[in-house]
């Protein structure tokens, strides 16, 4: 069991929304939702994306848990794939709506420094603003990719609160 200390930087972008401009995904690349996701897949795909960043959030919840998270009716998963094989994924919570949250905006390692991550990031956001939300609202911490917080910064999102926490990764 690793105990490691991070801050988490808690970010908001409230409108006018900035223009998001056409998205060019590079050839064989797909950003679709999913419906349903089987359990099974989401936490493949959980732990390849996030292992590296110690994501443990949704690790170890069980199935009942996991299903009432990524199955409930407010949640959006979009899917990256190349080729067919999933790449990456961003997870949308329109529980609380107009407030929209981006919950998990991943790629696994392999796909890292293609420019992907920013690209996923506008569309998820371009889906959202075309809803009408009064706020969106996304969390990165230091354990993250060291770009993230600069990238969600850039795309007109401001930090709100930051605290120090401590991740337990088993």
């Amino acid at each position: 069991m690793t105990r490691l200390q991070t801050v988490v930087t808690h970010l908001a972008m409230q409108p006018p929304f900035r223009q998001i401009g056409q998205i060019a995904w590079p050839p064989g690349v797909s950003f679709e939702p999913v419906e349903a996701m089987p359990l099974a897949d989401y936490r493949a795909l959980y732990d390849k994306v996030g292992r590296k960043w110690h994501w443990v959030n949704r690790r170890n919840l069980t199935d009942k848990q996991l299903s009432a998270l990524i199955h409930h009716r407010a949640t959006e998963i979009y899917l990256l794939a190349r080729d067919g094989q999933a790449i990456g994924y961003v997870e949308l919570n329109f529980r609380l709506f107009p407030q929209v949250e981006i919950v998990f905006v991943g790629l696994i390692e392999d796909e890292i420094g293609k420019g992907l991550g920013p690209l996923m990031v506008r569309s998820a956001l371009q889906r959202i603003i075309e809803r009408a939300p009064n706020r969106i609202i996304i969390q990165t911490c230091t354990l993250d990719h060291p770009s993230a917080l600069a990238l969600y910064q850039k795309l007109g999102f401001v930090a709100v609160n930051r605290k120090q926490v401590e991740i337990i990764d088993a």
